[in-house]
Parts: structure tokens; C-alpha cells; sequence
């Protein structure tokens, strides 16, 4: 049994990269961007499906997978035209196969009407006209069964059959819920001179009492056909017309006798568990830690004759970070696994709304650390939902506006230095603001005469609890979404921004670190405390003897850099330290990536180093301004700012304003 759960692993994670190949053939398929290799493409995903539920007797994934094939069968043939209809049918039908398979998982079976509608539409467009539409629910998908017969099935394994991953025993055990009642096996051994395990001389004669229609036999039998000989006797089955023979250019060539059996090419790919891959990663982290305390001890030495071992440690640290940069490149992950779910959720709140909308996507093969990704779908199916309820208008009310029936929502990943930033952005009708600040007023949030600005009014709807919602639906109302969105993304060490345009739309925007794992940083020192600075965010280091800086009436100062004027923070002050006994003498100009260059004063630099990421939620708290820690090369425990949350701390309101000097 534990070699049998061990296959139907390897089949479920199989079914989720095909489903998800399938779901992007037929989007390109809907959007009319498809050729005829897109629709062969998608039928081999259907069909790759279908012949594996059929190795673990899956019935209702077969039979729905047959049904969707059929009609996969008869667009590649040129029988069934992709119209808008058709097109939007088939994306339902991967979204019903999608659950089928995570029903197979789990062991669940309920009854869904949306499968059985979407099987009904199938099965009247697999013998419809060219230009049929999907028939109304309740239409028979299948003829009255027939009695208990008694069939009988013949399978002969050919030169692949064991090539191509399959075993009788496995087809044994899951024929049984068909009506298998008995196994004959027939053949002799090969003479041992001769000997090839990779072929079998047996044959398998298999006997049913059955009552499934014809098609559950043929179905399940129909994945094995590719590598062995199937006869199967049904009584009930209708005699099948003779094939057409193909076309002359067609003309199979004779195979010729081989005395071997044909070589494949290996697999380049290799599966591997999360958590073997994160145990790997933290060892490599350990590891170092443990060179960086090794250099740090050489340098401290600093020995006669220590030469030949620096020039051992410098190359060891080079290794150790080639190494850790081929794990990390291993838990890289394109974002097109989650971003292919999204589909779904579009189509699904469309039905919902009434409304008409379709979904861009863009950078789907943006790699991310994995650990972010299993993060991602919460988030983003929070903002979606957002966007169809409350941004996109109802087809009426855009067409009033100027606007096209459907919505466009754009979902776009790309790299920025070491992060990663994902936007959502529709076309609806934006933030109602002054509905926003009713409701805070309403629930307490701010009173009447608070005074804010229209990007803080926006950002009430991160609240816990808040709502816009008239009333509540299955889809919006009970105030659990985009705080939901604020919190998954702050606990990943990313951020969140919104920019909002009454009228014509708004944009979502959720920045990310790459990996969780290591970082690339600068090294900072203020006072006796140690720091580190994403290097992504640095621009360059100013000697503050060499600037020229400048007070400004609020009691800020600025630094001249170039002909432009940036904004000067001392970290010393926004982290509350104590004063030093000298003035600062460096200036780090970090990019904001939100509010452009800002200048850092320190108090010196000590150095670029790649660090391995500790959270401070898991081991401690939330530290405003602070990302993460990591331990350095002497031991001591230094903290990873982050640049935009300390310029927010900046801007903070002085409880005692410094006046003006004259």
C-alpha cells in the first residue's frame, strides 16, 4: 500500500502541472491567440489526466475527462468551431476537473451541479453540429444502462510497457470496481539466452460481471492502449466502423524487427519534497554563518605567515557562496503556478456579479522563493474578489460611463533588484472615497472632524472589519479581505500600496523579497550597533565631510547631491539611539522604490556581505523599520532595516516641534 500512495502522489502532483498547462492553453485558446498545436497541446493534458485516474480507477475523473476529450477531439479535428461559447465551456471544464482532482486527494465524492451542467454541455457538443451551442441542464449525458454482462478484456503488454510506467497489478486492482471477477495469464518465459526484462511474453485475460456502460470499459482501458494490445469483447458494444485509411503522406512506415528496445532520453528534471529543500537551505545558511566567524578569526590573527590560510578562507567563501546561490536558484519558483488559479476566480465572481470581466496576465515566469509563493494565492484571490465587487462596474453602468461591457483586471509580476512586486490593476470605477470615510465615521474608525488626506481615506480599507458593502453576500460584506491581504504580506516581510483614481480604476501593489533566505547587504555601524542595508536599496556612500546639506524651515535638512535636493535621515534618530560622541560621517543614498532617493547618516561603513535571514516575529517581535537579523561573522546579532518603513518613521509627527533657529 505504501508503494501504491507513493504512485498516486507522483499522479496528483503530475495532474497539477497538467491542469495547469491546460488552463493556459485554453486562456490562449479564449483570447484567439491559439494555433492548432494549442489545441493538440490541450488535448494531451486532458488525456494524460484521464489515463492516469484510470490506473487508480478514479470513475467520476474518468468519465467527466472522457466527456471534456471528446470535445478536445473534435475542435483539434476541425468538427467544432472555438467560439466565444465554446471557448468559455472548456474553461469551465478544466475548473470541474480541477475539482474532480482534488476530490480523488482527498477521497471526497459529493454531488456538484455545476459539474453535472458542464458534463451535460459536453456531452451535447460532442455530437453536435458545427455550429451547435452548449444544450440546457438536465440533457442525458448517457443511454439507459444496460443488465450484467459478462465482458472479457485481453492485454497484451508491448516493447514499452514497462518503459512507460505501468504495472498489471496496479491495473488489476483498479479494474475491480468495474465488476473484475477473475485474471487468467498466459505465455511462456524467454530462453534465458536470449533475455530481455524490458519485454514481457505474458498476457493478461481479464473477465467482468458487469453493468457500466460500454464507455467506462473502453475509457479505462483506453490510456494502456498506447503501449500494449487491448481486445476487449463486450456484448453491448455497437460494431465500429472500419477506420479511413490515412492519407498517402501519411502512410505509417513499416517497423522494422529490432533486436533491442529502443532508448529514451532521461529525465532533466527531478522532484523533491519543500521541506528536504528547506532543511538543505538552512544547512547551507549554518554553514555560512560558520565561514564568516572562520574569516573574521584569519583577519583577527593577522599572523605572520597567515597569508597562504586567507587566501584558503577566500576561496572557501567563494565556493560556500556558489553553493548557497544553486540552493536558492533550486526553491526558485515561477509565479505562473499561482497566478494560473486566478482565472478561475475571475470566471466564478462574473457568474456571481452579473458582471463581465477579463484577466491579463503578464511576468507569469517571475521566479519566486517557493516558501513565497504557497503564500501568494490568499492574498491575491482577496484582491481579486476586491476588484470584481467593488472596483468593476455592472455592464449598464460602464456602458453609461463611456466604457466597455467587460472589465479588464491586469495581474503583472516583475523583478526590481532583490524583490519581486506584483500589481493588480482593473478599469472600474476606483474607490468611492466618501462612501469610505461614511463607513469610517460609522464604525468609529475617525470622526467628522478628523482631516485626511485622500491616500489615507484609501487606506481605511485595510481596517479589520471594514466593509463598503451594502449588504453581505457570498462574495463581500463581513470586512475580511484586505486586511486579510495587509497582514499576509507584512508577515512575509513584503509591502503594500494602493493608488487609487475615482473613475477610472486602482491599482494594487504587493512588494516582496525574492527569498526568505539570504540577502545581499551592506554592513553600517552606529555607535556600538551594527546594521544591514539591503544592498538593492543602496545607491552609492557620500563622505558627509564632502556634502553640502541644508536646513529647511520645518526643521529638515536635505543633501545637494548633484544638482537635486534629497532628503536626509538620521538613522541614529529614527531608531531612538543614543547620541554619539561625534557627528555622523556617512551618507547612504537608499532608494525608496515609492518616494525616490533618500540619504542615510551614519556613522560609518563597514563593508558588503551576502547574510542569512532570522525573523524577529518568530523569535521575537515586530520591530518597526526592521525586516529581519542575522548573526555575523563575530557573533554578534545585527538587524536588516527596512529603508521605506524607516522613512515612514521619519515622517512621523514631532511630539515637540524644534523651533526655528534664527
Amino acid at each position: 500500500m505504501e508503494e501504491e500512495d507513493d504512485f498516486k502522489s507522483l499522479f496528483f502532483t503530475e495532474c497539477d502541472e497538467l491542469l495547469t498547462d491546460l488552463r493556459e492553453h485554453l486562456d490562449t485558446l479564449a483570447d484567439g491567440a491559439g494555433d492548432a498545436e494549442t489545441v493538440n497541446a490541450a488535448f494531451r493534458a486532458v488525456h494524460s489526466v484521464k489515463g492516469g485516474a484510470a490506473a487508480f480507477g478514479f470513475n467520476d475523473l474518468i468519465h467527466f475527462a472522457h466527456a471534456f476529450e471528446t470535445v478536445m477531439d473534435r475542435c483539434r479535428g476541425g468538427e467544432l468551431d472555438l467560439t466565444e461559447d465554446v471557448s468559455a465551456l472548456l474553461l469551465r471544464a478544466s475548473d470541474v476537473m480541477e475539482l474532480l482532482v482534488e476530490n480523488a486527494r482527498t477521497g471526497s465524492a459529493t454531488d456538484d451541479p455545476v459539474r453535472d451542467k458542464v458534463l451535460a454541455d459536453l456531452a451535447a457538443l460532442s455530437d453536435s453540429p458545427l455550429t451547435a451551442q452548449p444544450a440546457p441542464a438536465g440533457t442525458p449525458a448517457d443511454d439507459p444502462l444496460p443488465e450484467t454482462r459478462t465482458v472479457t478484456v485481453i492485454v497484451a503488454p508491448g516493447p514499452d510497457f514497462f518503459r512507460s510506467g505501468h504495472d498489471p497489478l496496479r491495473i488489476i486492482r483498479a479494474a475491480r470496481p468495474l465488476g473484475l471477477t477473475d485474471v487468467a495469464i498466459s505465455g511462456a518465459p524467454q530462453p534465458l539466452e536470449s533475455l530481455d526484462i524490458e519485454l514481457c511474453p505474458y498476457r493478461w485475460t481479464l473477465s467482468f460481471d458487469t453493468s457500466e456502460p460500454p464507455g467506462a470499459l473502453i475509457d479505462f482501458f483506453d490510456f494502456y492502449s498506447l503501449s500494449a494490445d487491448i481486445t476487449l469483447d463486450d456484448p453491448a458494444q455497437e460494431p465500429e466502423a472500419p477506420p479511413a485509411p490515412p492519407p498517402p503522406d501519411l502512410e505509417p512506415e513499416p517497423v522494422p524487427e529490432i533486436e533491442t528496445p529502443p532508448t529514451r532520453s532521461v529525465s532533466k528534471s527531478l522532484r523533491v519534497e519543500i521541506p528536504r529543500i528547506d532543511r538543505l537551505v538552512n544547512l547551507v545558511g549554518e554553514i555560512v554563518i560558520t565561514q564568516a566567524a572562520l574569516a573574521q578569526n584569519v583577519v583577527e590573527l593577522n599572523a605572520a605567515g597567515s597569508q597562504a590560510l586567507a587566501t584558503t578562507i577566500e576561496a572557501m567563501s567563494r565556493q560556500t557562496r556558489e553553493l548557497q546561490e544553486s540552493v536558492m536558484a533550486i526553491r526558485a519558483q515561477p509565479v505562473k503556478s499561482v497566478f494560473s488559479r486566478m482565472p478561475r476566480v475571475v470566471r466564478d465572481l462574473a457568474d456571481k456579479l452579473q458582471k463581465k470581466a477579463r484577466l491579463v496576465l503578464s511576468g507569469e515566469h517571475t521566479e519566486v522563493d517557493a516558501t513565497v509563493i504557497e503564500e501568494l494565492a490568499e492574498p491575491l484571490t482577496h484582491m481579486l474578489r476586491n476588484s470584481m465587487d467593488h472596483g468593476l462596474e455592472p455592464p449598464a453602468d460602464r456602458q453609461a460611463a463611456g466604457k466597455p461591457e467587460t472589465g479588464t483586471i491586469t495581474l503583472s509580476a516583475e523583478h526590481r533588484g532583490e524583490r519581486v512586486v506584483i500589481t493588480l490593476a482593473d478599469d472600474g470605477r476606483g474607490i468611492d472615497r466618501d462612501r469610505v470615510r461614511a463607513k469610517a465615521v460609522e464604525n468609529g474608525l475617525i470622526t467628522e472632524d478628523d482631516l485626511l488626506t485622500p491616500e489615507e481615506v484609501d487606506l481605511l480599507i485595510f481596517h479589520p472589519g471594514f466593509s463598503t458593502a451594502k449588504e453581505v453576500s457570498s462574495v463581500s460584506g463581513r470586512g475580511v479581505g484586505m486586511d486579510v491581504v495587509k497582514r499576509k504580506i507584512q508577515s512575509l516581510g513584503g509591502r503594500f500600496s494602493l493608488h487609487n483614481s475615482p473613475g477610472t480604476g486602482s491599482r494594487f501593489q504587493i512588494t516582496l523579497p525574492l527569498t526568505l533566505a539570504v540577502l545581499d547587504g551592506m554592513t553600517i555601524c552606529v555607535g556600538d550597533d551594527r546594521f544591514i542595508l539591503p544592498l538593492s536599496s543602496v545607491v552609492e556612500a557620500l563622505r558627509v565631510d564632502d556634502c553640502t546639506i541644508e536646513a529647511l524651515p520645518d526643521c529638515s535638512r536635505v543633501l545637494a547631491r548633484r544638482g537635486e535636493y534629497i532628503p536626509l535621515v538620521s538613522l541614529r534618530d529614527v531608531l531612538d539611539l543614543p547620541p554619539g560622541d561625534a557627528p555622523e560621517q556617512m551618507a547612504i543614498v537608499v532608494d525608496t522604490e515609492t518616494d525616490g532617493h533618500v540619504a542615510l547618516l551614519v556613522d560609518e561603513l563597514l563593508g558588503q556581505r551576502q547574510v542569512v535571514l532570522k525573523s524577529l516575529e518568530a523569535n521575537f517581535q515586530p520591530v518597526p523599520g526592521v525586516s529581519g537579523a542575522t548573526i555575523l561573522g563575530d557573533g554578534r546579532v545585527a538587524l536588516i532595516l527596512d529603508v521605506p518603513a524607516l522613512v515612514t518613521l521619519d515622517r512621523r509627527p514631532s511630539p515637540q516641534p524644534m523651533e526655528t533657529a534664527s
